[in-house]
Order: structure tokens, then sequence, then C-alpha cells
């Protein structure tokens, strides 16, 4: 089964332009606060507060959730990305040198509340 982390960092691979470019923007200028980090469920805060986004994997399927309008429709939205940019980033720092990584995700899907 593949790590979160990994899922996360695939599926943001994918995004929309304006949100990789956001994301990277809200990242870089450390506005993502991770607040859990687990195996299963990485949950963050973003631009102080104004974004909550989760991840969760659910039976090997990845889902997102954003609260903000973007997000609640359905986009893997800037905040997510920057989450998941952040994510990235932590667990590269943690990887051991020769390590390969995952280069196609099957299982994503999005959060309904």
């Amino acid at each position: 089964m593949k790590q979160i982390a990994d899922l996360i960092g695939l599926e943001a691979d994918r995004a929309a332009e304006a949100a990789l470019v956001r994301g990277g923007e809200l990242e870089r200028s450390g506005a993502v606060q991770l607040v859990r980090f687990s195996p299963s469920l990485i949950t963050a805060e973003v631009d102080d507060g104004a974004a909550y986004v989760e991840f969760r994997v659910v039976d090997g399927v990845l889902r997102w959730y954003c609260t903000c309008a973007e997000g609640r429709g359905g986009a893997l939205c800037a905040h997510c990305v920057a989450t998941a940019q952040s994510v990235r980033r932590r667990t590269d720092r943690k990887a051991s040198p020769g390590m390969s990584s995952p280069t196609s995700s099957a299982s994503t899907a999005r959060i309904t509340l």
C-alpha cells in the first residue's frame, strides 16, 4: 500500500496550474500549519486558519477536503496543493537516499461531507 504522502504528492502534481502557483506561494510563505500527520490522515490549517485541509486514505483510496469554496466544490485547491507540498517537503527530508517513489496514483477521490 502506498503511503499517504506519496498519494498526496502525486495528486497535487495533477492540480490546475493556478492552484499549483498559489499553493506554492502559500507553502513557501510558511502559511501551512500541519496539525495532524499520521499514516492515514493528514490535517492542516492554511493561511492562518483561513482554510482547513484534510487528506485521508480510506480502503487504499486518497480522499481530500478543504473548507474553501473551491475545495468544497471538489477541486484540489491551492490550500490542498500547499498542504501537499508541505507534506512532500517534510517527508523528503526524512526519506533515505536511494529510496524510489511511486510514479502513478490510481486511487484518489474527494471527501464529501
